[in-house]
């Protein structure tokens, strides 16, 4: 799947991804390719969202790449669980072009369900469209 982030704002970096502004309500994480998801990773992540968004008291829908994970712990999934905040944080769009993508996502849905509205989906523009009706109807 082709990410086409040039006319994305880029507001950050973490170890092993890059975060974007696609428009005034949804934001992006474009994981490194081959990168490894865990705890301190994940928390970095929700860390760089929450920084972005708080100071402007803004809401966002996020969108995920998930085709660049190569692996993702038990420890990542706990923390997508358990540290985002609705009320910056509106819904986690998880967007897998890839079989193996795919997989990362549903495993993650699977074993662990964030405490904000996630969904996985093969297309970004799909994935677009529904973090636009949630951030609409928060």
């Amino acid at each position: 799947m082709s990410i086409g982030t040039k006319n994305w704002t880029r507001f950050g970096q973490t170890a092993n991804a890059d975060f974007y502004q696609i428009d005034e309500s949804i934001l992006a994480v474009v994981p490194h390719e081959g990168c490894t998801d865990d705890d301190i990773t994940a928390k970095a992540s929700i860390e760089t969202q929450l920084a972005y968004l708080r100071p402007k008291n803004q809401k966002a829908g996020i969108l995920i790449f998930m085709d660049g994970i190569s692996q993702q712990t038990s420890g990542a999934r706990n923390v997508y669980r358990d540290l985002p905040d609705p009320k910056h944080q509106v819904c986690f769009a998880l967007v897998g072009g890839t079989v193996f993508g795919r997989a990362v996502g549903s495993i993650f849905l699977g074993l662990s369900k964030p405490c904000v509205p996630t969904q996985m989906f093969a297309t970004q523009e799909q994935a677009l469209d529904w973090c636009h009706e949630q951030v609409k109807k928060s």
